[in-house]
This record gives structure tokens, C-alpha cells and sequence, in this order.
């Protein structure tokens, strides 16, 4: 739970520069509860600030004046942060409170120095049962070290440089230094903290590129999450900027943004996965018909022919198809498969879903054995794997550890066997390029990792979601809005949000893009553009980039076409007229631009000209209901009630169940028009009667709901000015209604 959000929102104070505001309010909190040494650390902060104060009234210059009022105000927000946590953890935050109290506060050192020997004794020791108690010890420091470093609160100096040192560590495992990191990660999206920052700045340069991306990862989260603080922090703030300066990084950021962007479509394909491809197989006859196929069959030059023909009847090959494009893309197929199977004790510890996949974890050694023996098949296919994120290598061997040791021997041995052949087919460039371990890779595991932490730990709703800030927060708000404003990585961004139907953050890429590239903004850039504004009905700034793209692309059909939906939508039926009649020139066959030319006739007042489009209309498709109501529409408005008549009387015959209470109603003051007042009551009866069935509509009044209770003379009343249009006198209207009532009595 964010922070700022217990704070009764005391950051609006600091966002509209009420600092002395913010003083009082923090100063008063922390009195009500007691925290007397933070109100000795506020009391300096207060003095200061006064001084500086005291300064200004006095007209003096002071050129350290806003680097000054920088450092109160970052000072400020920290005792803030200690102070919620203080103030609202116990009921709001009761797991991290909880874990925050069981902490050792070991120093940093004690625990290198535990790792450290860790790291020598595995690579020292020879024997099993010695190195399983040294894997099971070494699992429960790391865990408390990722406990304390989790709910540490904010480091000072000699704090960091222990952090560095561990960080530094030449001997301390891989795995341990990638949880590590991890654990500052969480740690500064719970409470910010600048030196925690400058700590994942550093990491970012460590050789070890699991260490390095997960450093990468935990800066954008910290930056995305805290975009308003870390301007209050110089030394973070310069750090961020060397930073943001490195090529390599700006390249980096725009991956792994674009891999959380693709996080967004993990739910779609985990439903479909679960309820259609997975079911729809299961289902399938033809898989329980599997062809004998043996080894020998399975090479590169001579594919059996039983097997191609068996894929593509049962399905299979569609779904697989499916699936490696999904993969190809970076997209997170696993989530459905392994989801269930985060019930295991492993990941009672929050450390654990943050560990790489390791194989001196205790169980993970019982289960496979001695990473060190050469013989070791299992541990090989599932280190070697680069489809499964860590936590799913994690779920997938205690799942396997429930099968007996047979089958488990047979499944690895077949599992391997698949495994070796798809890294040397040929056939499979893409595979390949997949398998293969990249910074985007580890990247994409990683993000898999906090994915599934985010969305499936028990106690996640004390934790905010950073999938959450990164699809919501402002783009131009965010630290790194430099690095990833190279075209390559907007065009993947805005087609990845557009793929996802979310059509505003199109919009502000497509903004970036216009501002940073605008060269690359052709035709069909801004034809999406406008599309995108058209999707979320933003009618003129979607005319203004379909006009643009009609200007370098002039004559193009579809962009043409959709700038006279968006007149229409907009009301501007003139112009939309306009362009339909161009669209009907390019595709004269194209009945549904027939159809909306008349429909604007129609709307103009234009009744005349609206019947030969719409009698073409009819005539190809005389099924059409739409059509003949349309014509019997202009034909009643311009004034000819005996064709009118015969189109109401079309509708009534074929499409009785499909009318409306004012196809009902029309077709009535045709009839009255006419003098045929007999069918007039009739109609006027069915018209009262669906009135009657359809549901009460609410209205909102200042911001409350009320049933909209109008009654059918409500509704006829509302007809009186097209009545009258039609010829009928305004001194018969009342009596209309009334010789209406008088009938129904009878």
C-alpha cells in the first residue's frame, strides 16, 4: 500500500510548495503519536527552514537557497515515510509489520561473511549429506538477509557501504548477489530511500548479467514508482543522470518497458490457455489417437508424414502455432500452467520469489542432486531452460518430486531428448534465437518473477503492484522519459498498446514519437494516430491526424472512410456527407457507404435525395430492416404517407418482434395523417404496450441516481414538434392523444 496514500495525501502539500504546511501537519502527527525522536530529527529540519525564511524576509541573496530547500524537503518526506510506517503499519500493513519486527538486523558484514563461506564450502565439499546442511543453513540466512534488507528503513552512509561491499563481493554467489538486489528492489518500493537507488545504479555495472538486469529492473521500478521524490535527492538525482546517459542503458530501459508493457497481455492468454487452447485439446479425440512415432523417425530431412497429418487434424499444430508466437513476442504463456502450483511450502517465504533458480536451494538439491557430479540430467534440462521463469523452475521441480522416481527418470530422459532437438533443428531458427540466453531473456524471466509475486503471494494487497505504475503514470513524469524516446522502441510501444487496446497510452507515445521523431510520423503513423483517438472518442484530434495522413497519402481509401465516421460521430454531417460520397466513388459496390450517405440525407433533412441510395440499398438486400425503416422515414418526413405506408406496412409484416416504440408510433401518425384512424389506435396500442415492457432507465442528477419514470404521453409529447412539421395543427395535438385515450377505453 503506497505510502502517500496513508499519509492523509500530505504530498499535495509539498507538489503545490506549501512546505510550511507540510511541517505543521507532519509535526502534529508525529506528537499525536508519540515518535518523540523523530520529532527531535523534524525539530532540525523546522530550525533550518526557519533560518532560510528569516533569510528571504530580509531580501538577502542566497544563491544555496533552493539546493537547501531540496535537501529539507527530501529530509522531510523520509521522517514522513517512518512515520506512517509507524503510525499505520499495524493494521495496514500487518505482514510487513510482522516481518519487519522478527528481523535480526544483522550487520551487513556478518551476513557476507556467512555467504561468503557458503560459496567456499560447496565448492570445497565433496559430500552429499554435508552439502545438503550446508545448503539448508545457507537457505535460512539468505532468507533473513532478504527480511532485513526488505524492511530495512532508510540506509546512512556506513549501511551503503556495507551494501556496496556485499555487492562488490567476488566470492558471494551469483544467485545470492540477484537476491540481494531483489531485496533493495522491494525495499525501496515500500518506503524511497536515495541511497538504495545510487546502490542499484551501481549494481547495474556488475559483470554478472542476471545481477545487472535485475538492478536495470529495480531502477525502473523505483523511478516509475517515485518520480515525484527523486528531484528532492541531488546526489540520486546525479547518479540517475550518469546513468541515463550510457547508451547501452537507454537501449536496456526501452526492452524492459516494453517487456512490462507485454506483461499486460499475460491475463488474456492465461484465460485463453486456460479456457479455450488447454480444454479444447483435452477435448479432442483425435490427441487420444497419437501416432507410434519412433526415434528414428525424428530427424531433420525425413519428417513422418503420419505426425504432420496428425498435428494439423487434432489441432495441435494451430495451438502450438499460437503459442511460439506468443513466445516469440516475449508474451508469458507459463502463467495458467504453473499458477497452481505456488502452493508449496517454497513459497511461504516472500525470499523465495525472488531467488534465481538455484540449485544449491536444499529441496532443489534433494530433488536433482549434486550440481557438481557430470551425470545430472534434470538439473541440466531445468538450469539449461530458458522457457521457464525461476519461479516456475522452482514449481515445476517440487512438482516433479511428487512423481515417482521411474517415471520422473523416464519423463527427464524424454524431456532432454525433445530438448536436444529442437537446439539442433535447423528448422527452427526462431526457437533457437529464443533458447538462447540474452539480456532480454534474463530480463523477461525476471519480470515473469515479479509478475507472478505481484499477482499471486498471499499477502500481496500490502504491496503496490509496479505493473500498475508503469501502464498508469505519466510518461514525460518519469525520470528515464529520455531513454526510451528512440523511434525503434516507440513504434514497438505504441503497436504493443495498440495490441492491447490501450489506446491512450498510444496516444502519449504517439505524442513522444511526434515530438522527438518528426520525420517518422508518415501516413501510416498518423492514421493510427487517429485511430486511436477515434477509439476513445476523441472526434477532432482524430480529424486532425486522419487530415494530415490525407495529405501525404492523398486518395486513400481508409483514411477517407474513417474520417467520415468521425464527422458523423462529431455531428458534422456536412463533412461526413462529404467524404462517404468520396469513399462510394472509390467502392461504388460498398452498400454500407450507400447506406450511410442516405442515413446523412436523412439527418440533413435531404428526404428526396436520401430514396435512390436507399432504394439501391433494398434492392440488394430487401432483408434488411434498417433500410426499410430509413425509407419509411423520408417518405413520412417529406411529406408522402402513402409510400410511407407501405414500407411501415413491410416492417409490421416482416419484422413485427424487431420494431420500436417509435417505428410503432411513426407508423401511427402515418395512419392519422392519412385519415385511417382505426389502424392509427392500433398501432398506437403496440406502441404503449412495448412502452410498458421496457426496462425504467436511471438518470443521474448531482451525482444520484433516479429512475427516469416517463410515461408513454410523455413520450408522444415529445413528438409534437415533428408532428406539427408533418402538418399536423397545433391546436389538434392535445386532442390527439386524448381521442387515443378515449379509444383505448372503450
Amino acid at each position: 500500500m503506497k505510502i502517500d496514500a496513508l499519509s492523509d495525501n500530505r504530498m499535495e502539500f509539498i507538489r503545490n510548495r506549501q512546505f510550511y504546511h507540510f511541517l505543521e501537519e507532519l509535526t502534529a502527527a508525529i506528537k499525536e503519536a508519540e515518535l518523540w525522536e523523530l520529532e527531535y530529527e523534524l525539530s532540525g529540519i523546522i530550525a533550518t527552514y526557519d533560518a532560510l525564511i528569516d533569510y528571504f524576509n530580509q531580501g538577502a541573496d542566497d544563491p544555496e537557497r533552493d539546493r537547501v530547500y531540496q535537501q529539507l524537503v527530501g529530509h522531510a518526506l523520509q521522517i514522513a515515510d517512518r512515520c506512517v510506517i509507524a503510525t499505520h503499519g499495524v493494521k495496514e500493513l500487518p505482514y510487513y509489520t510482522t516481518q519487519s519486527r522478527t528481523a535480526r538486523r544483522e550487520s551487513l558484514h556478518v551476513y557476507q561473511l556467512q555467504l561468503e563461506a557458503f560459496a567456499e564450502g560447496i565448492r570445497s565439499t565433496h559430500d552429499t549429506e554435508e552439502l545438503k546442511q550446508l545448503a539448508t543453513t545457507h537457505d535460512k540466512q539468505l532468507a533473513t538477509l532478504f527480511t532485513d534488507l526488505w524492511t530495512q528503513g532508510t540506509w546512512n552512509a556506513a549501511t551503503a557501504s556495507e551494501a556496496d561491499k556485499l555487492l562488490l563481493s567476488s566470492t558471494i554467489t551469483e544467485a545470492d548477489q540477484c537476491v540481494i538486489v531483489s531485496a533493495v528492489t522491494l525495499s525501496i518500493l515500500r518506503m524511497f530511500d536515495p541511497l538504495k537507488l545510487i546502490f542499484l545504479c551501481d549494481a547495474y555495472y556488475h559483470p554478472q548479467q542476471t545481477v545487472s538486469m535485475r538492478a536495470l529492473v529495480g531502477i525502473i521500478i523505483a523511478c516509475y514508482c517515485w518520480s515525484e521524490r527523486i528531484g528532492y535527492y541531488s546526489d540520486a538525482k546525479a547518479r540517475l543522470a550518469l546513468l541515463t546517459d550510457d547508451p547501452i542503458f537507454s537501449s536496456q530501459v526501452g526492452d524492459a518497458i516494453l517487456q512490462f508493457t507485454r506483461s499486460a497481455d499475460t491475463e488474456e492468454i492465461d484465460r485463453k490457455m486456460r479456457e479455450e487452447i488447454i480444454p479444447g485439446l483435452m477435448k479432442n479425440p483425435k490427441l487420444r489417437r497419437m501416432p507410434n512415432i519412433k526415434k528414428e523417425e525424428f530427424g531433420t530431412d525425413d519428417i513422418n508424414p503420419d505426425w504432420e497429418q496428425w498435428m494439423h487434424e487434432s489441432g495441435l499444430e494451430e495451438s502450438m502455432r499460437e503459442i511460439t508466437e506468443w513466445q516469440m513476442e516475449g508474451a508469458d504463456v507459463n502463467m495458467s500452467t504453473f499458477s497452481q502450483l505456488k502452493r508449496y511450502p517454497f513459497f511461504y517465504n516472500i525470499s523465495n520469489w525472488f531467488r534465481p533458480f538455484d540449485a544449491w536451494q536444499a529441496d532443489v538439491l534433494s530433488i536433482i542432486g549434486n550440481p557438481n557430479e557430470s551425470n545430472n540430467p534434470l538439473g541440466k534440462t531445468i538450469l539449461q531452460s530458458n522457457y521457464m521463469c525461476d519461479s516456475d523452475k522452482y514449481s515445476f521441480c517440487y512438482a516433479i518430486r511428487e512423481i515417482p522416481q521411474m517415471q520422473r527418470e523416464a519423463m527427464m530422459a524424454q524431456l532432454e531428448e525433445q530438448n536436444t532437438a529442437l537446439k539442433e533443428s535447423a528448422d527452427m531458427p526462431d526457437l533457437k534465437r529464443l533458447s538462447k540466453q540474452t539480456t532480454q531473456s534474463i530480463m523477461r524471466q525476471y519480470v515473469q518473477n515479479l509478475y507472478r509475486f505481484f499477482k499471486l503471494f498471499p499477502n500481496i494487497k500490502e504491496f503496490d503492484n509496479p505493473f500498475d505504475d508503469l501502464a498508469q503514470r505519466p510518461i514525460r513524469s518519469n525520470p528515464l522519459y529520455e531513454n526510451i524516446m528512440e523511434a525503434d522502441t516507440l513504434f514497438k510501444l505504441i503497436g504493443l498498446n495498440i495490441k492491447q487496446k490501450n489506446y491512450f497510452g498510444a496516444i502519449s507515445y504517439f505524442d513522444c514519437l511526434d515530438e522527438w521523431h518528426p520525420d517518422r510520423m508518415e501516413a501510416t503513423q498518423l492514421q493510427q494516430f487517429g485511430l486511436c483517438y477515434q477509439k476513445v472518442e476523441f472526434y477532432e484530434e482524430a480529424i486532425e491526424a486522419y487530415t494530415k495522413a490525407d495529405l501525404l497519402q492523398p486518395d486513400s481509401y481508409w483514411t477517407i472512410l474513417h474520417l467520415a465516421q468521425c464527422y458523423r460521430a462529431d455531428s458534422q454531417y456536412e463533412k461526413a456527407l462529404e467524404y462517404y460520397e468520396i469513399a462510394e466513388s472509390i467502392k461504388p459496390d460498398n452498400l454500407n457507404l450507400t447506406y450511410h450517405i442516405a442515413e446523412l440525407h436523412h439527418r440533413l433533412g435531404d428526404y428526396e435525395e436520401a430514396l435512390p441510395y436507399l432504394h439501391k440499398v433494398d434492392y440488394h438486400h430487401p432483408e434488411s430492416l434498417k433500410t426499410v425503416r430509413l425509407l419509411a422515414e423520408c417518405n413520412l418526413f417529406d411529406h408522402k404517407f402513402e409510400q410511407a405506408t407501405k414500407y411501415y406496412e413491410r416492417m409490421m409484416a416482416e419484422h413485427t418482434d424487431e420494431l420500436t416504440v417509435q417505428d410503432w408510433k411513426n407508423a401511427a401518425y402515418n395512419y392519422w395523417l392519412l385519415g385511417w384512424r382505426e389502424k392509427f389506435f392500433n398501432c398506437m396500442q403496440r406502441a404503449e404496450k412495448l412502452h410498458e415492457e421496457l426496462p425504467h432507465e436511471e438518470v443521474e442528477i448531482d451525482g444520484q441516481l433516479y429512475t427516469d419514470k416517463r410515461t408513454f404521453a410523455n413520450e408522444v409529447q415529445n413528438d409534437f414538434t415533428t408532428l406539427h412539421a408533418l402538418g399536423i395543427r397545433k391546436e389538434e395535438l392535445n386532442y390527439l392523444y386524448d381521442a387515443y385515450c378515449r379509444e383505448k377505453r372503450r
